[in-house]
């Protein structure tokens, strides 16, 4: 009898040991999946994002050459800033050809007299439509929250090649985008590059001379 029930304690031992095996072996082979679902559904994340992405910058390509006039092209590059970008209040300015200073086109959100003509001065506007570079505050380490919410958070040169034909200028952006991302700025560059491109165009159909 006793021989009996130490069999049968020593049968019940090993599969105790082998259903904890299996629970084990079962426990890894969820956190695996689980580890699975996980980077399928972050891939999926990315993936959606980049689509979206380019699918901007290909509207924004293609609604650039929906007009040969010049004020119309500017209203379609604000319209784009607006939606695509996500800016609430902005300026789009051309630069005087005989004169240091920016005169504005069109503008959303912001005093329009005040901001009707600017001097190529020493600030953030200045300095981009001197040098030609795009100043990006929300993207810069030495931006400081006084000038993000103060002064513009974005300046981006109108440019075909060397030349600056006007400026892009954010001054605030929509409630639900606190900032500016990295990926807004290939879209600004592209906005500026086909902007200035066919503004040039368009200058020169209006002037009717050969573009």
């Amino acid at each position: 009898m006793r021989e009996q029930l130490r069999w049968e304690n020593e049968m019940l031992r090993e599969e105790l040991a082998s259903l904890r095996t299996q629970n084990e072996q079962l426990r890894l082979s969820l956190a695996r999946h689980q580890e699975d679902e996980q980077w399928r559904d972050q891939r999926q994340t990315l993936v959606e994002a980049e689509l979206a992405h380019l699918v901007r910058l290909r509207v924004a390509s293609q609604r650039l050459h929906e007009s040969l006039n010049p004020l119309e092209l500017l209203e379609i590059l604000q319209d784009l800033l607006v939606n695509l970008v996500g800016s609430e209040a902005l300026g789009i300015f051309e630069l005087e050809p005989r004169s240091p200073e920016l005169v504005l086109r069109v503008s959303l959100g912001i005093d329009a007299d005040r901001f009707r003509r600017l001097p190529l001065g020493d600030d953030p506007v200045g300095q981009a439509a001197r040098t030609g570079t795009c100043w990006l505050g929300d993207l810069m380490e030495e931006s400081s929250a006084q000038s993000q919410t103060e002064g513009p958070r974005a300046c981006v040169p109108l440019k075909l090649g060397d030349h600056v034909l006007g400026m892009m200028v954010l001054f605030g952006l929509l409630p639900h985008k606190p900032r500016l991302e990295p990926e807004d700025r290939e879209l600004l560059e592209l906005l500026a590059t086909q902007g200035a491109r066919a503004l040039y165009c368009a200058r020169g159909i209006a002037a009717g001379t050969p573009s």
